[in-house]
């Protein structure tokens, strides 16, 4: 099988602790001349939903590589440990639990996915709270050598693989009823409906809205936002945005993923 370039894109949820340069240490030891690009360490922590909407947002802009990413609440259960690859000719590796179940389609869709049990890809003995470090970390750094993904462990079938269900918002004339799917560094809150499907139902710039009964302003950018006012945009990957501008609306209004959020709006006419 044809295997990806030495190419190591990381992404995590370990913030700016040592953990992050634990695994790129791993890395480096196995395969000294692989290059590794840094994508985030803040996913959103204990949250693979949210990170696989920002996997997601990412994937149409990264090279071909290798795609190491963590964001595992459930690192030492029953949850496995996964190899995927893509017909684009990524291979993405880490939990079986959504966290790369938006991403792959962008990476041109699965050709194959194995379980990561083989031992000789793993540091042992494998701690039972840091598998970025004995399994997913050794295993990207094998596959940036240029081993066969079906090496890693047993084939399974692509569609056991576990995938993150995204909210269904209720989008009618006048009002949208949607979830926080993710906050970014800033405190924006990414909601659960795409901009053109707000749009289609007459939220754009110039309409007056409202949301937990706080004036919003619609608006194409952020520069057409009052300064430290709330408003509602079309963000960079397609969902509809909720910020504050030089603010964090998740502050502002209590905002966290998982949140409901309800905006009613009419035209600035009425």
């Amino acid at each position: 099988m044809e295997v990806a370039a030495a190419l190591i894109v990381f992404a995590s949820d370990f913030g700016p602790g040592p953990y992050a340069g634990i695994c790129r240490g791993v890395i480096r030891r196995l395969a000294p001349a692989c290059d590794i690009l840094d994508l985030t360490h803040d996913l959103p922590a204990f949250d693979p939903r949210a990170g696989a909407v920002w996997l997601e947002a990412a994937a149409p802009y990264l090279p071909e590589a290798v795609h190491l990413a963590v964001d595992d609440p459930g690192v030492g259960g029953a949850r496995r440990a996964v190899v995927l690859a893509c017909a684009r000719g990524d291979l993405l590796v880490g939990p079986d639990n959504g966290l790369w179940s938006l991403a792959w389609d962008a990476h041109g869709g699965q050709r194959g996915a194995w379980s990561l049990e083989n031992p000789a890809w793993r540091l042992e003995p494998v701690s039972a709270t840091f598998h970025g470090r004995d399994v997913f970390a050794p295993a990207a750094a094998r596959l940036a050598l240029g081993e066969a993904p079906d090496a890693a462990g047993p084939a399974i079938a692509p569609s056991s693989l576990v995938r993150v269900a995204l909210p269904v918002a209720r989008v009618t004339a006048g009002r949208i009823e949607a979830e926080v799917i993710a906050l970014d560094p800033f405190g924006s809150a990414l909601l659960g409906v795409r901009a053109g499907d707000a749009a289609a139902v007459g939220l754009r710039p110039g309409v007056r809205a409202e949301v937990a009964g706080r004036p919003a302003a619609c608006v194409a950018t952020f520069a057409d936002a009052a300064p430290g006012g709330l408003c509602l945009l079309g963000d960079s990957s397609g969902w509809l945005l909720l910020a504050v501008r030089e603010g964090s609306a998740a502050m502002a209004l209590g905002l966290r993923a998982g949140a409901a959020a309800t905006v009613t709006f009419a035209p600035a006419s009425s």
